[in-house]
């Protein structure tokens, strides 16, 4: 091939690769179905939702490396995040379960230990504590209403 082929051949091929570009762009962007922002605008998940997926994330790293550290810390973190959330919104039932994954994963911390029977015994004490009744209601004696006062209209003089 000489060099005024081998010319024609770079220019044609660079324009056809041009071209296919640009006709890639613009059937993008006729189609937005398939861009990543409506791929991305569905409901979020909650941050509870998210912490739980983490927690689970962990939980299935420490099924199969029992011994992974950064799965054992960053389980430990997301459950004592967890925790604080339930006992934050009063959900001493929603506490418990990761507290006691907590105090098994780590059996030396003994305040996890404590905490736990903390809890529990306060659990406990709500369920068992009478429900306040309220104070009974006295009916008030009949008294004659007062009679209604309305003053009379007074008439303005008008200067004029």
């Amino acid at each position: 091939m000489n060099k005024s082929t081998q010319k024609i051949i770079v220019i044609v091929s660079g324009l056809a690769l041009l071209v296919s570009m640009t006709a890639a762009g613009f059937s993008f962007r006729q189609n937005p179905s398939s861009s990543p922002e409506q791929a991305n605008s569905g409901t979020a998940p909650s941050p509870e939702e998210r912490l739980k997926s983490i927690i689970e994330g962990y939980e299935t790293v420490l099924e199969r490396e029992p011994d992974n550290p950064t799965a054992k810390q960053g389980l430990e973190e997301a459950l004592r995040v967890l925790i604080a959330r339930q006992i934050q919104a009063q959900n001493l039932e929603g506490a418990i379960p990761p507290l006691e994954k907590l105090a098994a994963l780590v059996p030396d911390n003994e305040q996890y230990q404590q905490v736990l029977q903390q809890l529990k015994q306060a659990q406990q004490q709500a369920q068992t504590a009478p429900s306040p009744t309220q104070p009974e209601a006295v009916a008030p004696e009949s008294e004659e209403p007062l009679p209604l006062i309305i003053p009379e209209a007074q008439e303005e003089s008008n200067p004029l």
